[in-house]
């Protein structure tokens, strides 16, 4: 571990890098005692940005607003946003709903949405039900 900062953080190198992660490194905050360094290591190893890369590439793909801006071929250091919104908060509203949809209504391989991997739901929620979503009295 190299001690980096004001506060000492401690960060660890990961020794396999792959094409993802090529100059992965974690940073240990919170010590939790009673962990042996083979756990330690274990959960070094699942710490990873993969989930979040995939989520953005997710968003950028589904959602024209965010999409990348489009080089003019005529002159390359004009950029245009094609589907760019003309107001801001529109993407904030678009991707409220995008997240709710993710989390909590596509399901993944093992059949199951990330709010129930995470013991949030305990099942998958419908499009309908969330459109037509009445309070309980």
């Amino acid at each position: 571990m190299v001690h980096i900062g004001k506060w000492q953080d401690r960060w660890v190198e990961h020794p396999f890098p792959n094409m993802g992660e090529p100059e992965k490194t974690v940073c240990y905050l919170t010590d939790i005692q009673g962990h042996d360094e083979e756990h330690l290591a274990w959960l070094y190893n699942k710490a990873s940005l993969h989930a979040i890369d995939c989520f953005f590439m997710q968003v950028r793909r589904r959602l024209s607003l965010l999409e990348r801006p489009i080089s003019s071929s005529a002159s390359p250091s004009r950029r245009w946003f094609g589907y760019g919104p003309y107001k801001p908060v529109m993407i904030a509203k678009v991707l409220d709903i995008l997240r709710v949809f993710y989390n909590f209504v596509e399901v993944g391989k093992n059949k199951q949405t990330p709010a129930m991997r995470l013991g949030l739901a305990k099942g998958k929620i419908t499009v309908e039900d969330i459109i037509y979503y009445q309070q309980q009295t």
